[in-house]
């Protein structure tokens, strides 16, 4: 499947939650929560969605800026394994479009787990007594894993020379 779709339809999704969500929450919502998922901050609802959206907006305009970036980037200043092989004229094109689909994935993987997470503050939320729910500790790791899984594959890729 392609990455823009996933990111695309999460985007959609986040739009859904915030539709749904929006006046469902009360006005004061728990926005922080310590190690163990009690509420220790809060903001208002509205700050609350503008932040959702803040980050969603970051992790997308960094997957698209980092291989911008690098497309225009004197190649001295680009640092990857077997520079002079990846960065020639022959394989540059090649390079940049893996590193272009490469960091699509790695938005699709970031916002996937963003939804995720605020959709259980949107749960939270909507009892008397905000707690973050078990699943976050195992949503969090997974997350960890995947983006090392990303960074081996992405490194690996540029480590070999075919």
């Amino acid at each position: 499947m392609e990455p823009r779709i996933i990111q695309v339809a999460l985007v959609m999704f986040a739009a859904l939650q915030t539709i749904y969500y929006y006046n469902k929450l009360p006005a004061r919502v728990a926005s922080h929560f310590t190690a163990g998922g009690i509420a220790n901050g809060w903001s208002s609802t509205s700050s609350f969605f503008i932040t959702y959206w803040i980050v969603i907006a970051v992790v997308l305009a960094v997957s698209l800026a980092i291989p911008a970036l690098i497309a225009i980037l004197p190649l001295g200043l680009i640092n990857l394994p077997n520079k002079d092989y990846w960065l020639s004229e022959e394989m540059y094109p090649r390079t940049l479009g893996y590193v272009r689909v490469h960091f699509r994935w790695l938005a699709a993987l970031i916002l996937l787990f963003v939804v995720f997470v605020f959709q259980m503050l949107f749960q939270a939320n909507l009892s008397q007594s905000p707690q973050l729910g078990a699943w976050f500790i195992p949503v969090l790791i997974g997350f960890l894993v995947a983006v090392i899984i990303w960074g081996i594959r992405f490194t690996r890729q540029f480590s070999k020379i075919p």
